[in-house]
């Protein structure tokens, strides 16, 4: 069955962030659950538990906006160039393009990637800084990257061994990522399993307002040492 299976095909709406006084402006699908009723994604999750979680602004994305405005705002960022883990609709991505980075929007299948372009365009932010990538943890490519996102990565325990491998296979040397969750017990092994690879790992309690109201969550701020 095609990746592409589980595309949207409903009206979509437009959410406006704003970062660095600078907005986003957000393309999204106005109705996601429509999709809960393909036939394609009754497929998939029969063979593997497929959900089409991509098509939800989910809490984390809204705390990373805020973490990569408040951590890499002073930051010049160069030709930097930042991967966006299990990207969805991209907001976090969108947030370090929004500071001049470049990114690369990675996700398990391509269904989001048309929404994360749009929401590039109707950002005003240049075609040319962003990318794509279909990535699957469990076979990460050989590419490194000196800074990594992600938002809501870790909401499942058996995940949070692959984000760790990802971050081990692909942040630089000396590089940083910024992971963000609402409170959840499956992440809590997170910051021993990632310190057993060498990284140093500081966690930040956090608070935030979205769609839902009143959230609270944490981001791990990840370091690379140089080896």
């Amino acid at each position: 069955m095609s990746l592409a299976s589980s595309v949207y095909r409903g009206p979509a709406a437009v959410s406006t962030f704003e970062v660095a006084g600078r907005p986003i402006r957000l393309v999204r699908p106005a109705d996601p659950d429509r999709l809960l009723d393909d036939p394609d994604v009754h497929d998939r999750n029969r063979a593997d538990d497929y959900m089409p979680y991509w098509a939800y602004v989910w809490p984390g994305a809204r705390m990373l906006v805020e973490a990569v405005a408040e951590l890499w705002g002073g930051v010049a960022p160069g030709d930097d160039e930042v991967l966006e883990l299990g990207c969805g609709l991209g907001l976090g991505g969108l947030a370090a393009m929004a500071l001049g980075f470049r990114v690369r929007f990675s996700d398990y299948e391509p269904a989001p990637f048309d929404f994360i372009h749009r929401s590039v365009s109707e950002s005003g932010f240049p075609a040319d800084r962003a990318e794509t990538l279909i990535l699957d943890w469990r076979q990460p490519p050989a590419l490194t990257f000196p800074r990594i996102l992600g938002a809501d990565v870790l909401y499942e325990r058996r995940l949070v061994p692959l984000v760790v491998d990802v971050l081990d296979r692909m942040l630089a040397p000396g590089g940083e990522a910024l992971l963000t969750t609402p409170y959840r017990t499956a992440s809590e092994d997170f910051p021993d399993l990632v310190a057993a690879r060498g990284f140093a790992c500081t966690r930040v309690p956090v608070r935030t307002v979205d769609e839902a109201g009143p959230r609270q969550g944490t981001v791990f701020r990840v370091v690379r040492r140089d080896r």
